[in-house]
């Protein structure tokens, strides 16, 4: 939902065609299930704590992005069958681009706002038809070719290694999740100059707060790839916005279980898949010669060195878990927890309105 929006800007200014396609998550296989009841408790599940942890992290995040523009993001009830919704995406794509456009908003605003039932055919026919689309064979196609046509669109997606959204392919690139929109863009525009870091980008009409303060926490662990980058562009905010920073150590997070490698099912290979998603990533970013634990721990220690910059110590892990820390880096701006370096855009933004 909230990489619609960046996609279409960047298409728009690049003047490219987007090759829009549904995918529909199977998040039990991977996260677990829960029900909610019409309150919003809890009525069953069969999540671990820490699938908890980041099905709560995910919705706190994503609703911080929506603040920005003004959208609704409401926890769903239940895990909810999408397949027709993405069978009437199919329905829509063959009227043209702008019913498809239509059609995505269609589905998207009043789900997130629980005002949709996407498993209802009705319920789908109407949005397609509010969307411009012609709806006469519908139900027919959704029973048929369309569900079939869907079946196999899901299971090639996956069979390439494609395990969540966005999910963007260029050439024989996959980039998993909107933070790499500015890469996405480099490679497009011909890849002049340094390729750019990961980041949840700002959009023009994006509200963003003032900082209340010029303080920002930043935790990281010596031998994570991601917290030796983001140590870099942290280095460079504070010294363009004059800021306190206050460095704390993270324990390393423990590398995930190796024991489902031979586990052909659906949910151990999409660990695998997100484990290789993580490497690729790493190997896009890094610079050449940091492959190791120790040579990474090495560089960023030498880099906190020449910056005079101690880490402190302590259960700060601890006492950051109930805001959301499920890896490193972990920044605090205020009360605000933030996880990864994508962020550091708009924790920029928000510092430098503090400072000007």
């Amino acid at each position: 939902y909230l990489a619609v929006a960046p996609t279409r800007l960047m298409a728009r200014e690049l003047g490219i065609q987007i090759n829009w396609l549904p995918f529909v998550l199977d998040i039990p296989s991977y996260l677990g299930s829960a029900r909610l009841d019409r309150s919003g408790e809890v009525v069953e599940h069969s999540r671990s704590k820490e699938q908890w942890s980041g099905v709560k992290y995910a919705y706190y995040d994503c609703r911080r992005y929506a603040n920005l523009r003004s959208l609704t993001i409401r926890g769903t009830v239940k895990i909810w069958d999408t397949d027709l919704a993405a069978i009437g995406m199919l329905w829509a794509r063959r009227q043209g681009d702008e019913i498809l456009q239509r059609y995505i908003d269609g589905i998207y605003v009043p789900f997130w706002k629980r005002e949709l039932d996407v498993e209802n055919i009705a319920v789908v026919e109407e949005v397609l038809g509010d969307a411009g689309a012609a709806v006469n064979g519908f139900k027919t196609f959704a029973r048929g070719e369309g569900a079939e046509k869907n079946r196999l669109i899901q299971q090639n997606a996956f069979e390439q290694g494609i395990f969540g959204v966005p999910t963007y392919i260029l050439g024989d690139d996959i980039y998993f999740g909107r933070e790499h929109l500015p890469r996405i863009r480099w490679q497009l525009e011909g890849e002049h100059g340094p390729a750019p870091d990961v980041g949840y980008e700002l959009l023009p009409d994006d509200v963003v707060e003032r900082a209340t303060g010029r303080d920002l926490d930043v935790g990281i662990s010596l031998e994570d790839p991601e917290s030796y980058l983001a140590t870099r562009q942290v280095l460079i905010m504070a010294e363009e916005l004059d800021l306190v920073v206050n460095w704390y150590a993270l324990p390393q997070k423990k590398p995930s279980s190796q024991t489902d490698l031979g586990d052909q099912s659906r949910g151990a290979r999409h660990r695998r898949f997100r484990t290789e998603n993580r490497e690729r990533d790493q190997r896009r970013y890094m610079t050449q010669g940091l492959a190791s634990g120790d040579i990474i721990a090495a560089a960023t220690a030498t880099l906190l060195e020449q910056n005079d910059i101690g880490l402190q110590e302590g259960a700060l892990a601890e006492a950051w878990a109930g805001a959301g820390y499920v890896s490193s880096p972990v920044f605090r701006l205020g009360e605000e927890t933030f996880v990864g370096r994508q962020h550091l855009p708009l924790i920029w933004a928000r510092l430098e309105r503090a400072v000007s």
